[in-house]
């Protein structure tokens, strides 16, 4: 039965509180695998119903598509001004070529099968899974790069149109960190969120589509198509 008054666990809270103290060791992606196991299940409901209000979500559940890896030959390939090539750009200038080769169908697999996220509806597993695959392309077509800042935007970004528990930690987080130990940064912090919020807002969902059968087309083109072209993009 549903509580009429979810609590956050107490358990949780203190490694929440890890997090908030050093994000840079115990960071939301280990925050994320900490939650379901006590997390309220008004909360779980809540998010999943969010996910479905979005359109075009049912097919891209039913499908579940994860795609091959790329490989850096491939993107060689691709014609200067194509996503291919500002991808590639991406990987080599932020030195992530490992993740091109990453297995993410084995990846979605060891995390169902660790038994930490059983909690965890198959649904949001999925899209954390393969918004991992896709989150470079992201930063492609946002402009924004693999700064403090850009990060920052970029989760703003996917909360203003997934609103799901990764990135709404990650607003979390950062913010309490802010708020109790580093003040100096909440000028920054801000402007990185409400920037990528109102882009987020104001652009089509990038969430869904399949960005590596796009690696030929310009980029120009796709940031026109979904409304992600603007004077100036915050790095």
């Amino acid at each position: 039965m549903m509580s009429d008054n979810p609590k956050v666990d107490d358990a949780f809270v203190e490694k929440f509180m890890r997090s908030v103290n050093t994000p840079l060791e115990y960071g939301v992606y280990f925050l994320f695998h900490d939650y379901w196991e006590k997390a309220p299940q008004s909360a779980i409901d809540a998010y999943v119903e969010e996910l479905h209000k979005i359109p075009g979500i049912k097919d891209v559940l039913e499908e579940g598509y994860i795609a091959e890896p790329l490989s850096l030959d491939r993107l060689k390939q691709c014609a200067p001004g194509t996503l291919g090539a500002g991808y590639l750009k991406f990987i080599i200038d932020n030195n992530l070529e490992a993740n091109l080769g990453k297995n993410y169908r084995a990846f979605n697999e060891e995390l169902k099968a660790s038994g930490k996220l059983d909690r965890l509806p198959d649904e949001l597993s999925y899209m954390m899974v393969r918004g991992f695959q896709t989150h470079d392309f992201h930063h492609v077509l946002t402009g924004y790069e693999a700064t403090i800042y850009g990060e920052l935007a970029l989760a703003a970004y996917y909360l203003a149109q997934l609103r799901q528990p990764y990135h709404a930690f990650r607003v979390a987080v950062t913010t309490a960190h802010t708020a109790f130990l580093a003040p100096g940064f909440i000028t920054e912090g801000m402007d990185a969120f409400t920037d990528g919020w109102s882009f987020g807002r104001n652009s089509k969902n990038i969430y869904f589509e399949r960005w590596e059968d796009e690696i030929d087309t310009p980029l120009e083109v796709l940031r026109e198509r979904f409304n992600l072209t603007r004077h100036a993009i915050a790095a």
